[in-house]
């Protein structure tokens, strides 16, 4: 008896929704928009990008994914000469200034298995570029 009202119960619940919907549904299609409300609707073209400038930070060493027996390594480059770079590692920050021609060069301690290494250089516009490597240390002989 008692199960029988619960199946009973289920069953009027799910018709009452049939049949909410199906009154929801007929209401929608009876909405129309006339033509004299109806707006229409201009695109404008979009804006051309600005261009952008060809880098002008390039990492010469170390290469990504590179192998070292040392954990004292060498980053070099080349970028704008009156910019300012920022090398960054988990174990170390470092600022530097390139030279006239724009070339730079540090000195960098790595921790041990692999390091990412970023390179930001900061241009006196305000605008920055970033580069990054992966290197690894290991003492195995190869």
């Amino acid at each position: 008896m008692k199960s029988e009202r619960i199946i009973l119960s289920f069953v009027a619940i799910i018709i009452g929704l049939l049949v909410a919907g199906g009154v929801f549904f007929l209401y929608q299609l009876t909405k129309k928009l006339p033509p004299e409300k109806a707006q229409s609707i201009s695109l404008k073209s979009p804006a051309t990008p600005t261009p952008q400038t060809p880098s002008q930070l390039s990492i010469l060493q170390p290469q990504d994914e590179e192998i070292f027996s040392k954990k004292t390594i060498t980053i070099s480059g080349k970028t704008s000469p009156d910019a300012t770079i920022v090398v960054s590692s988990p174990t170390d920050d470092q600022v530097v200034k390139p030279t006239r021609n724009g070339d730079f060069s540090v000195t960098h301690t790595i921790g041990d298995n692999s390091t990412i290494i970023t390179v930001l250089s900061i241009f006196p516009d305000g605008r920055e570029e970033k580069l990054t490597r992966t290197v690894n240390y290991t003492s195995e002989e190869f």
